[in-house]
Formats: structure tokens, C-alpha cells, sequence
């Protein structure tokens, strides 16, 4: 019971402090709002206050419990003393007719019901993918450490944490759950608002309305109850959109304030909401035609934004990472794995697009969720068109939904979701009946056990009401042995593993319940390249089985290089176990002077010089006509043959061999020396899994977790020991193995 008082208090201090603060500057800005548009629009503004002051503390590396303890406690003290808690100042806005009983009593039974199931499975301890992995398991990487780290080893350390900075003090305090719980805060924070909103657009119907199917959507209640940032992007984006309006009526350069604020802080709570701020920009510059509120706007969203910009560009170089490796080339990302990440994005496998609506709104197979029958609807959104206030919401909305086909998960429909649920509330306006008929409708489809009766087994989406386990009574370590497929992994490294010693797996598991750090497969270039290493093992196409041999009447060399002349076919890379220099039958002996490039990826290319079969270099991107591997000896050398070891997973097509003339040479420049190499067999070592693990202890690496479904799994499992590996611990799926060098 203790835990679950903690992840109350928790969350609800962090709440109560990022009201504190929106309603402190609130009051400061002088904006007059009425105060059902006051409580969610201040919390979120305070949001992104907070999440400011949380980052500097981080940097500073003092995110101590008292600390965030005292800085949350001073916000509130602050907003209490001064009246801005209770709006003393600005309690009246735009007066709007009341809510009718009606309405209140459709709305209110509606939402109250999934309101109180949301709120129970926020308060459940955590076992959603995402949250309980990389949202959370940075939080609790970055307490342990007080502060920021660098983080080479998985790219979503390098996206913007906006949200999860206010995961930070609520997790200090109350553990997962507690963060969860502040993003169900978000959820019910994006309700009100555009209950709110229709209030203010004189259809307050049409607000319920639009309220209650973004509500009550049925990923929208999984996401939003789960310790992940999509719902809480919507209410930012939401916040933008709603400010704007505000400033639109009332006029005050101040109020473009919050405008700004919200529009970076948007942006630094997930990349893909981004358009909202090119919204507010054109918004402002529209209706005012004047420069310096454009400006002002900037102004704010680049000091929201900027701080994860500037991060990124001083430790990956690379001011949006993990994305446009393609134009900000580094080591961590590479090229390749965007190219193979995003394409999945767009498709998660599905056959074809064309049932993408189907799948959004009914089965949920692919996309991971489905946003609600009742969306089938949209297109009659259209009609909103003929009011001002239906063109800017259909307006910002399609922007927010300009991003999805770059990822067509449904969490990434959330945003749009307020502006086109607004939008179709808006076109029915007239037809009161017609609305409550489509509420109550959404509330039946959306309803869990309806739910199940038509969605696809796969679909995410909420399936119980854990009140026991948000409780305790059920103890948490056995919720979530039982509903979290990764939990057991955690534990068994936990128990078995050496404090801060690193363990690589081929899948993910929960990091925010370990410790240790967990190096997935694909969550960095160097963790890929231990894969690729790994693999290599069992799998006979990417062992190194080929030389390119080139051989050629001796010459004196000071450089030389290996030159890729033909384009592949994409995803095919190039890659090099080892390349070797010959003078009549001996091998260049390689030599500190020696000097190495090649491109792209530059910075792996020793693994093409280290003298190990079980390494290579692999240029990171689809092979095209030049690239190189450039080795420069330091001084001139006899050389009559150069071997090539590369593998069967690459059919090199065309390769040339080149060397650069003397500079006294009056031709300089590189010369081709031979543009044909003879394919010759490359006997595999009879070792060659013990190679491999070699290279994962040589780099730090001596616990290996894989999964039963893994690819490989059952080689590993027959012979742990012809791969110099000690199962340390088996427990259902999975097993941990430590390395015997």
C-alpha cells in the first residue's frame, strides 16, 4: 500500500507544481481566461516551465530528492501565496452560456466511467513496451546518475525528453506508476481543454462531443495511461492551438508568450509535433503581418526547443538525432539503420496501404491500436469548413497529420486526433441528438470487453481493470511477472549480473526495472556492429568466406586504396573482414605510421586492420560507386598483391584497386592499378563462435541475454561452450550466458 500512496503523491505533487507554475505565469501575462479554460491550459503551460527547470537541473548534474523535492514545493508555495492558484486575478473570460443537463450528464457518465478505468491502470505498476523500457529507463538512468549522461548506446537517448522531465521529480517520489500517472493527467488536461474550447466557440456540444471521441478512443486510453508521451504531445499541441485563439481575440503581444513556449515545448516533447509551431508562426504572422510578433514566437519556442537542439548537436552531433545521419554524419547512427528503421515505419509490415483506414479504426493488427469505429465518420468533418472556427482546426490538423505517413503507428494519430474530433463535432453542431448518439456509440465500440469482440488479438489496447494491483494487494513483483514479457530478463540480470556491469541482447527488455545497461541490437551503430560480430557466429552467408584477390607487377606504394564501383541493390552494404598487403608472398606487417580512411563510416575502419576474422568494417549505407578503404603507410612500400576478405552476405559486384603517385610525379593524382579481382575461398576458422564472443569480452562486454525466439537462439542453447559461454540463469523464454575468457 505504501507504494501506491507513493505514486499518488508522487505524480500529484509534480501535477500540482506544473499547475502552480502555469498559473503563476498566467497571472503575470495579465491573460483573463475562465476558469474551466484555466485549469488545463495553466497545467500545461506550467508543464513546460517545469520541464525547463528540470533540464538545468540535470545538467548541472544536482537532480538530488531534495532538490527536485524543493523546487516543486517552491513553485507551489509560490502560486499559493501570491492568489495565482486559486486565478484571483483572471477568473473571468469570455462569457459562454452553461452547460446544459443534459450534456453534463451524456459527458460526464461517458467519460467518468473510462476516466476511472484510465486512471486505475496508470496507478497499476508499469508494464507498457515503451514505458517501461526507454521512457522510464532513462528517468531512472539519469536519477541514478544526478543528472545527464552521454549516451552512445541507444538512439533514443538522443531524442527530446520534454515529457519525460516531468517524469524525473514524479519518479523520484513514487516510482513508474507515479509517472504514468502524470501522463493520465495530460489525458484528462486534453479533455477539458477542448470541452473547453466548444464552450468558447459557442457550440458546446460540438466540444463534448469532440472531447469524448478523443477521450474514449481506444489508444488513446492505452497510451494515455501508460507512462509514454503521445497524449501528452496532443495536449501541448492542443495548448498551442487553443493559446492562439486566446491571443486572437484578446490581442496582447504577451500572450504570444505562451504561444511560443507551447510551440517549442511541443517540439521537445516529440520531434513529430513539430508543425504546430509552423501553425502558430503563420498563424501570428497572418493576422498581424508585422514581424516582431513572428519574433516573439520564434523567440520563445527556440528557448523551449533549443536546450535538446544544442544537446544534440555538442554530444552526437547531430541537432535532431536521431534522424538526418545523411546530413550530419556520426558514429552512433548509422546511415543504413534510418534508412531500414524509417521504411518500417511507414509500412509495419503491412502488405499495403490501401485498408490503412480499416486497420486504423477497427483491426489494429499492424499499426499497434486502433483510434475508433466512430472515425469512420471523419470525412463528414469536412463540413466544418463553412465555419472560421472549423477551417483553423481542420487547418492544424492536417499539419499535426502531415507527419503520420512517416510513422503509421496509431499512437502517432493522437495529435491530430483533438482537431479532427473538434472538426466533426463542429459539422453535426446543429444536430444535438445526432451528437449524443455518436458519443454514446463511441463508448459502446470503444468499450473493452466490445472491443474485443472485433479488434485483431494483436491490437493494444486496455484489457482489465487492475484495481488490486494499482492497490497492491496484489504485490507489484508478481503483476508484473505476470503481464510484463520482459520483467523476468530484468530480474534474472538483477540477480545475476554485477553491479554496473553491461549486458548485450538481441531484443529489448525493461530497462527502467535493472540497473545494468542493456546494449540491444539495434539501438546503436556500436551495438550493431557486436551483433554483426555475434551473428556471424551461426550464421554461414556473413561469415568472412571470400577473397578479392588483386595481384600486379610490383610497385613501390605509399598509399593505396580499394575503391567500390558499382551500385547495389538496397539494403546491401559493403563490407571488409580484413584488408591485406602482400611483397612476394609476405604480408606487410602493419605498423603504428600506418594512416586509415575510408568512406563512409570512417570511424570503424580499424576493424578492416585488426587482424580478426571475426570483425569487419561495413560502410553503413548501400554500396555505391565511390566509396574507399584508404590506407596510407607512412612511407613507400613494395607491394605485389592485395587481398579482400569479405563475406557471402555481399556479392561485390565491382571494386578497383588505386594508388596515389608520388607528389613529385608531374601525373598525380590516384592511379588505377588493376579493376578486376579473382574470387577466390576464404576457409572459415573452425573457432569461429569463440572469435566472436572473444570480441564482445574485448570490449567490455561478458553477459549475453538472448530469447528462445531469437534468430540464433537454438545455436547459442546446443553448444553454449564451442561459444566460450556459461549459462548463468534460464527462466522461461530466456537465458543469460557470461562469457569464460
Amino acid at each position: 500500500m505504501r507504494q501506491a500512496a507513493a505514486a499518488l503523491f508522487g505524480a500529484g505533487f509534480t501535477v500540482a507544481a506544473c499547475y502552480a507554475s502555469g498559473a503563476l505565469l498566467i497571472d503575470k501575462l495579465r491573460a483573463t481566461l475562465r476558469q474551466d479554460e484555466r485549469i488545463p491550459l495553466a497545467f500545461v503551460l506550467g508543464a513546460a516551465c517545469l520541464h525547463l527547470v528540470v533540464f538545468a537541473i540535470l545538467a548541472l548534474h544536482i537532480a538530488y530528492w531534495p532538490v527536485l523535492v524543493a523546487v516543486l514545493a517552491g513553485t507551489i508555495v509560490a502560486a499559493l501565496g501570491t492568489g495565482a492558484w486559486r486565478g484571483a486575478r483572471t477568473d473571468s473570460g469570455k462569457p459562454v452560456a452553461p452547460l446544459s443537463k443534459t450534456l453534463r450528464i451524456v459527458f460526464g457518465s461517458c467519460a467518468g466511467v473510462y476516466a476511472i478505468v484510465y486512471f486505475v491502470n496508470a496507478w497499476a505498476p508499469e508494464v507498457s513496451p515503451d514505458g517501461s523500457s526507454y521512457h522510464l529507463g532513462l528517468v531512472a538512468r539519469e536519477l541514478r546518475a544526478h543528472g545527464f549522461e552521454l549516451i552512445t548506446t541507444s538512439f533514443y537517448a538522443m531524442l527530446s525528453q520534454g515529457v519525460e522531465m516531468l517524469f524525473v521529480p514524479a519518479f523520484a517520489i513514487g516510482r513508474h506508476s507515479a509517472a504514468a500517472l502524470v501522463h493520465f493527467v495530460f489525458t484528462i488536461a486534453l479533455a477539458l481543454a477542448m470541452l473547453a474550447y466548444g464552450r468558447r466557440a459557442g457550440k458546446p456540444w460540438a466540444g463534448a462531443a469532440g472531447a469524448f471521441l478523443t477521450f474514449a478512443s481506444p489508444t488513446v486510453g492505452a497510451v494515455g495511461s501508460a507512462a509514454y508521451v503521445d497524449v501528452a504531445a496532443a495536449a501541448i499541441v492542443f495548448a498551442v492551438f487553443y493559446w492562439t485563439e486566446i491571443w486572437d481575440e484578446q490581442h496582447g503581444l504577451r500572450l504570444l508568450i505562451p504561444v511560443g513556449l507551447l510551440a517549442g515545448y511541443a517540439y521537445a516533447a516529440k520531434y513529430t509535433a513539430f508543425p504546430i509551431a509552423i501553425y502558430a508562426l503563420g498563424f501570428v504572422a497572418w493576422r498581424t503581418r508585422r514581424l516582431r510578433p513572428v519574433l516573439l514566437v520564434a523567440g520563445c519556442a527556440l528557448m523551449m526547443a533549443g536546450p535538446w537542439i544544442a544537446r544534440n548537436w555538442i554530444w552526437y552531433q547531430n541537432p535532431v538525432a536521431p534522424f538526418g545521419n545523411w546530413i550530419f554524419r556520426n558514429p552512433y547512427v548509422q546511415v543504413i539503420f534510418e534508412q531500414d528503421y524509417s521504411e518500417w515505419l511507414r509500412s509495419y509490415g503491412m502488405p499495403s496501404l490501401r485498408p490503412l483506414a480499416l486497420e486504423a479504426t477497427i483491426h489494429g493488427q499492424y499499426i499497434g491500436g486502433i483510434i475508433g469505429p466512430a472515425f469512420l465518420l471523419l470525412p463528414a468533418a469536412l463540413v466544418a469548413l463553412r465555419y472560421r472556427a472549423g477551417r483553423r482546426l481542420l487547418l492544424a490538423g492536417a499539419l499535426m497529420f502531415s507527419t503520420y505517413f512517416t510513422n503509421i503507428g496509431a499512437r502517432f494519430l493522437i495529435p491530430c486526433l483533438p482537431f479532427f474530433s473538434l472538426s466533426l463535432g463542429l459539422a453535426l453542431g446543429e444536430a444535438v441528438p445526432l451528437l449524443a448518439a455518436m458519443m454514446l456509440f463511441h463508448a459502446v465500440a470503444s468499450w473493452p470487453p466490445v472491443l474485443n469482440r472485433y479488434v485483431n488479438p494483436l491490437c493494444w489496447r486496455l484489457v482489465r481493470f487492475p484495481y488490486k494491483a494499482a492497490l497492491r494487494i496484489t504485490p507489484q513483483e508478481e503483476f508484473l511477472r505476470e503481464n510484463s514479457r520482459g520483467y523476468a530478463a530484468a530480474r534474472m540480470i538483477e540477480d545475476n549480473v554485477p553491479a554496473r556491469e553491461p549486458v548485450f541482447s538481441m531484443d529489448g527488455i525493461p530497462d527502467a526495472y535493472t540497473t545494468h545497461e542493456i546494449l540491444v541490437n539495434f539501438q546503436s551503430a556500436g551495438n550493431q556492429t557486436l551483433a554483426d560480430t555475434v551473428n556471424m557466429g551461426w550464421y554461414e552467408a556473413a561469415q568472412p568466406g571470400t577473397v578479392r584477390l588483386f595481384q600486379f607487377p610490383e610497385r613501390k606504394a605509399r598509399r593505396m586504396r580499394v575503391v567500390q564501383t558499382a551500385q547495389a541493390p538496397y539494403p546491401r552494404q559493403w563490407n571488409v573482414y580484413e584488408l591485406r598487403f602482400y611483397d612476394r608472398g609476405q604480408e606487410l606487417a602493419r605498423r603504428l605510421e600506418w594512416r586509415l580512411q575510408a568512406w563512409p563510416n570512417p570511424w570503424e575502419v580499424q576493424l578492416a586492420f585488426d587482424n580478426s576474422l571475426a570483425t569487419r568494417w561495413k560502410s553503413g549505407e548501400t554500396a555505391s560507386p565511390g566509396m574507399y578503404v584508404d590506407v596510407d603507410f607512412g612511407r613507400e612500400e613494395s607491394v605485389d598483391e592485395v587481398r579482400l576478405i569479405t563475406s557471402y552476405d555481399f556479392a561485390l559486384t565491382e571494386v578497383r584497386l588505386e594508388s596515389l603517385n608520388p607528389s613529385n610525379d608531374p601525373g598525380g593524382g590516384w592511379e588505377q592499378i588493376a579493376d578486376h579481382a579473382r574470387i577466390m575461398y576464404n576457409p572459415i576458422p573452425k573457432n569461429i563462435r569463440r572469435l566472436a564472443t572473444y570480441e564482445m569480452f574485448a570490449r567490455g562486454i561478458r553477459y549475453l541475454l538472448i530469447y528462445d525466439t531469437t534468430y540464433g537462439a537454438t545455436d547459442f542453447a546446443a553448444d553454449p561452450e564451442a561459444w566460450g559461454l556459461k549459462l548463468v540463469s534460464h527462466a522461461g523464454e530466456v537465458r543469460l550466458y557470461r562469457t569464460i575468457w
